[in-house]
């Protein structure tokens, strides 16, 4: 026989089963719902990442769980600014008028995505010595009443994570140390 509390447990299972849940995506989620990128975004000679560049965005994603993309954009020799190294391809994706803007003025870009589930953090990438040498994305999970500012906190501490290992710009395209 069902008591009173089991039934009403029991309902309340069922309901809870029903409502879509608002669950965070993972990485993997994350990268198979980005927008494909035309080819005309591509710099087609250069589709490996940077070596070093590639390391400090795994270590990246490594130290920060909540951090579910990452993209560091530089220009290498002879090459457009471009992602240069991230956890989700487009190698060689040329740099797109927010990435040069963060660039060129030294103020992060901080945007939702058009279906408002994630939170950008484009900021500048410096070198040890402080010197502007490229751009990182940094990108998170987002539902309503997430704190954006915290959220651009743990970007500036990945980025000033990054800094004192950056001697320069061409240790982006250096060698794993």
């Amino acid at each position: 026989m069902k008591t009173a509390t089991t039934v009403f447990f029991a309902t309340i299972l069922t309901v809870l089963s029903q409502v879509p849940a608002s669950a965070q995506e993972t990485r993997d989620q994350a990268i198979a719902g980005m927008r494909k990128v035309d080819a005309k975004e591509m710099d087609p000679t250069y589709t490996k990442p940077a070596p070093y560049a590639q390391k400090l965005a795994e270590e990246a994603l490594a130290n920060h769980p909540e951090v579910i993309l990452i993209a560091i954009h530089a220009q290498p020799p002879r090459h457009k600014n471009l992602i240069v190294a991230s956890n989700f391809g487009r190698i060689g994706k040329i740099g797109d008028e927010d990435d040069l803007r963060c660039i060129r003025t030294g103020k992060s870009n901080l945007e939702l995505n058009a279906t408002g589930k994630h939170f950008e953090d484009e900021l500048i990438l410096q070198d040890a010595s402080g010197k502007t040498i490229g751009a990182l994305g940094v990108v998170f999970n987002f539902k309503p009443g997430d704190d954006k500012i915290a959220l651009a906190k743990i970007a500036d501490q990945v980025r000033d994570e990054m800094k004192p290992k950056l001697p320069n710009k061409a240790a982006l395209f250096g060698p794993v140390k």
